[in-house]
């Protein structure tokens, strides 16, 4: 007699439900214990199931650290690029930026989980194309953007936009890491500071 084909762990009708639970039990034992501590059994327990729907879902713990980690910080990336977009005057969506930015702070949950993000990239190289992905989204929003603002007069035209766009998107990169280690740093003055230097130049000036 044939034998039935062999089932999933769990059924089809649960299955996002299982893997969204293994997600944030990854997430949550992440900022409370580090990504290294973060186990099969850690997790299965954390999200209250079996420790074979870790693999079932995902096919590794690590695989399950990155997914869960890219699953909390791409939302709130886009969050920061969405304000980029916005229509309304340039200065203002800069300030709204980064006064985004000044929430990821290392006493919160997203300020943990993107610090431990950037330091499994410099050691893995999938979690360093995923950041690398994220981060990246910068760049191919704010172009667009700047092309606008410069069309407008609202940006300075001396330099192309296809040139300022990295400079602007590593600044923005390097605020956001530079807060986490800085609390105290004053995100008013350096969007200000940012402000300044993308303002057209007047005609009068060198």
């Amino acid at each position: 007699m044939p034998k039935a084909d062999a089932q999933p762990p769990d059924k089809p009708a649960s299955g996002d439900v299982t893997r969204r639970r293994l997600l944030a039990a990854a997430a949550s034992l992440i900022v409370e214990r580090g990504w290294g501590a973060v186990t099969t059994r850690a997790v299965a327990e954390r999200a209250g199931v079996n420790q074979a729907l870790v693999h079932y879902h995902f096919g590794s713990i690590d695989n399950l650290r990155r997914e869960s980690v890219v699953a909390r910080l791409v939302p709130a990336v886009n969050g920061l690029v969405a304000e980029l977009l916005d229509d309304r005057p340039l200065p203002g969506s800069i300030h709204r930026v980064m006064r985004l930015i000044d929430e990821f702070d290392l006493r919160t949950e997203i300020g943990v989980l993107m610090a431990e993000a950037l330091l499994q990239a410099s050691r893995d190289p999938a979690m360093g194309k995923a950041m690398g992905d994220i981060m990246g989204s910068w760049g191919e929003m704010l172009e667009p953007r700047l092309l606008v603002a410069q069309e407008r007069g609202a940006v300075r035209v001396d330099i192309p936009a296809a040139r300022l766009t990295p400079v602007i998107a590593s600044f923005l990169d390097g605020f956001l890491i530079q807060r986490m280690a800085d609390p105290g740093l004053d995100v008013e003055a350096a969007a200000d500071t940012l402000i300044a230097l993308l303002s057209p130049i007047a005609e009068d000036e060198p």
